[in-house]
C-alpha cells in the first residue's frame, strides 16, 4: 500500500499544483522525485500542497531540497503550502524552512512575485 498519494494539476503553462497526502519518507521519496522533477521547468512554478502531508523524513526532505535547488537552477519557483505541524518541525529543525518558501494557502502560493 502506498503511503503517499500524489495528484498533479496543471495551472497554466509551466505551472503545476502537486497535492501530497500521507507520508513522504524513504519508501516514497524516489518515486515522488521521478514525478516531480519533470514538472520543474524554466520560469515555471510548482506549488506543493502539503496540507495533507503528515510525515517527512530525511529522504523526503532531500527531495524537497533537490526540487528547490533545481527550481533555482532553472529560474522556476517552488512553494510548499501549509505543511502539517510535524512536517514544519522537520523543516525548522534542519534549517530547511529558510530555504523552501512556504505559504498558508494554494492561492497565496500561486501569486507571482
Amino acid at each position: 500500500m502506498d503511503r503517499l498519494a500524489v495528484a498533479v494539476a496543471p495551472d497554466g503553462p509551466g505551472r503545476f499544483v502537486v497535492t501530497l497526502a500521507g507520508e513522504l519518507d524513504l519508501a516514497a521519496a524516489d518515486g515522488f522525485w521521478a514525478e516531480l522533477e519533470p514538472l520543474i521547468e524554466p520560469a515555471g512554478m510548482v506549488v506543493l500542497d502539503g496540507t495533507e502531508l503528515s510525515f517527512l523524513d530525511s529522504s523526503g526532505l532531500r527531495v524537497l531540497l533537490l526540487a528547490n535547488a533545481r527550481a533555482k537552477e532553472v529560474g522556476a519557483k517552488l512553494r510548499l503550502v501549509a505543511p502539517h505541524r510535524a512536517v514544519r518541525r522537520t523543516l525548522e529543525l534542519t534549517g530547511a524552512d529558510d530555504l523552501v518558501t512556504t505559504c498558508a494557502t494554494v492561492d497565496e502560493a500561486l501569486v507571482e512575485d
